[in-house]
């Protein structure tokens, strides 16, 4: 007995123990030197600092920048506005997407409305797709001759042209925003509603107490946790999206902390731009812990136990007509309408006119014409479109491959290794880059790696930095996926197999892996459905040669090329539902 607990306590039997401390030392230089770096960065003078300090010398400490942000002349329109902007767009769509997501959610878990299954499916699409899908569709819809340049749908087929603040800034962003992130609200809410036994309501009933009290006092407190974790999502999300308030709002010169940082990056002002970022940073990580403050010291209110529960649906009465009707026009409005119209306007010859005889197949399959969007060539006959789709291809697969196996290495490290140093210090550091803006992320990145830093070289331009971005960005994921998998597994499995000295690499293949394939399989197709559709993450670091699909239809979008843009956002969609589809049939219960 001696002998075999012995034998338990090897090194050969405990591996996770050795590459537990490389995976440590590497996420320490991948994730908390980046952030040092950025600090580092933001008390010491850049390149271009000479244009606006005599004497001031590359690399020098300096004050400059932070008072430069904070204090300045420029601080209002630099820091104080933008971020007054962004606060507003984090609350206004938080409130926007929690109404909207907890109300579906009531109607289709607590209330007898129909076709259930059907909302249920279609109420998660509006995540699927990228967060500023609705944005370009909102644009199409609402822009007039007089603010955007050409006429949209409304302005062209009657003649309405909507006021500036209703085509671009606050109120287009919230809206897009807003409805983008109900599903998040809309699926936490959806599983804590379903596990509530409805005979405590109807207790509350019973004794004479109103539907707002037993609303407040009993169904609220229970589903409370899964509202706040869907606020600190949503909240912290809000902060730091970029594409849609891009989109909606650099037209017009309004600026959120995440549009300035980009621009100061992208205008290689980087002091400035990483003030920004740990002001971002800081105010997210904020958020994070003031929800673990009150979400975690509240009361626990047990609403699964071993006795059988009920599941009463409400019945609606004469606001079941009503309240199907507006479920199906958000659907119809929100979800089915701005994807078919983004298609539409991909065979288009001329924006602004609907007519058949504007009909046309330039814009996928056309060659180059000089009186057409400036001789670009339709999407499948223009290089610069198929090289972007087959570099967002090769980068969102080997991403989710690499991603797959470092989940599935921090999993067994974490589990094997619960409540010590090692494991807390792992599962920390791979939460982190969920803290810190994409953008931002991104220019950390770029100039981290610009240089060569010892062995390693230069990676400034290079397809190799997209991977290790994207990978290190979408740690979160994996490790989660991983960690999950692994408490799935009976350890005791394992432990038979060390008893009969059986190798860590065998038991790796023959017993880890096959039991935790669905989680992982799960993780690496999601982080591929995000890779294929981020933007804000590479914006800053892509070139000519590691152009992507995202990158292009930003690019194409500033041009006035709408069409392709377009049809580069049907593509995506088209890829991105199709691995959801995949996610689903695999039964991946990651949360996004």
């Amino acid at each position: 007995m001696y002998t075999e607990q012995k034998r338990l306590l090897l090194p050969s039997a405990k591996p996770e123990r050795i590459w537990g401390w490389i995976i440590a030392a590497l996420l320490i230089f991948l994730v908390f030197v980046p952030v040092l770096f950025m600090i580092g960065k933001s008390f010491s003078y850049d390149a271009n600092a000479e244009r606006m300090v005599r004497g001031a010398r590359e690399g020098a400490f300096t004050f400059f920048n932070w008072k430069r942000v904070t204090a300045g002349s420029l601080s209002k329109s630099l820091l104080y506005k933008p971020a007054v902007n962004s606060l507003l767009i984090a609350l206004g769509m938080t409130a926007l997407s929690l109404f909207g997501g907890c109300f579906f959610a009531w109607l289709v878990v607590r209330s007898d409305i129909p076709f259930k299954r059907f909302f249920s499916v279609v109420l998660i699409i509006p995540y699927i797709v990228p967060s500023w899908t609705l944005a370009m569709a909102w644009i199409t819809v609402f822009k007039s001759e007089q603010y955007g340049g050409t006429p949209g749908f409304l302005n062209a087929v009657f003649g309405v042209n909507p006021p500036q603040w209703l085509i671009y800034g606050y109120i287009p962003i919230v809206i897009s925003l807003g409805v983008h992130y109900v599903p998040y609200f809309f699926i936490m809410m959806r599983g804590a509603l379903a596990n509530i036994d409805s005979r405590l309501e109807e207790s509350a009933e019973l004794l004479r107490a109103s539907k707002a009290e037993i609303l407040v006092k009993i169904t609220l407190p229970m589903v409370l946790p899964a509202i706040g974790a869907g606020f600190i999502l949503t909240f912290s999300k809000g902060l730091g999206e970029f594409g849609t308030q891009a989109f909606l709002g650099l037209p017009i010169r309004y600026y959120t902390l995440s549009t300035r940082i980009y621009s100061a990056l992208n205008n290689q002002l980087y002091g400035e731009g990483y003030v920004l970022a740990l002001l971002l940073i800081i105010a997210t990580t904020f958020v994070v812990i003031l929800n673990q403050i009150v979400i975690g010291t509240r009361k626990r209110y047990v609403t699964i136990s071993g006795k059988g529960s009920v599941k009463k649906q409400v019945t609606l009465g004469k606001w079941r007509i009503p309240l199907t009707v507006l479920l199906l026009l958000f659907t119809i409005l929100f979800i089915f309408a701005p994807l078919l119209l983004l298609v539409i306007q991909t065979f288009m010859k001329q924006e602004g006119s609907y007519s058949l005889s504007n009909f046309t197949l330039h814009y996928w399959f056309g060659r180059e014409d000089s009186n057409i969007a400036m001789g670009q060539a339709g999407i499948f006959k223009n290089k610069i479109i198929l090289d972007a789709a087959a570099n967002s291809l090769k980068l969102s697969i080997l991403v989710a491959l690499i991603s797959g196996i470092i989940g599935i290495l921090i999993g067994y490290t974490v589990v094997k290794g619960r409540k010590t140093f090692l494991a807390k210090l792992i599962e920390n550091l791979t939460f982190a880059p969920y803290l810190i803006p994409g953008v931002a992320f991104g220019g950390i990145y770029l100039t981290l790696f610009a240089s060569k830093i010892g062995p390693l070289p230069s990676l400034y331009g290079t397809f190799a930095l997209l991977i290790l971005v994207c990978t290190v960005k979408h740690l979160p994921f994996s490790s989660s996926a991983g960690i999950t998998a692994m408490h799935q597994i009976d350890p005791s499995l394992e432990e038979v197999a060390i008893v009969h000295r059986i190798g860590w690499g065998t038991r790796f293949a023959k017993i880890i892996f096959p039991l935790a394939k669905s989680g992982v399989l799960s993780a690496m197709l999601l982080n591929f459905i995000t890779t294929m559709r981020t933007l804000d993450l590479v914006i800053l670091l892509v070139t000519p040669k590691t152009t992507l699909m995202t990158s292009v239809i930003f690019r194409y979008a500033e041009q006035g090329f709408v069409q392709h843009s377009y049809g580069i956002m049907v593509i995506i969609i088209f890829m991105v539902i199709t691995g959801h589809l995949l996610l689903s049939k695999i039964g991946g219960k990651i949360e996004l």
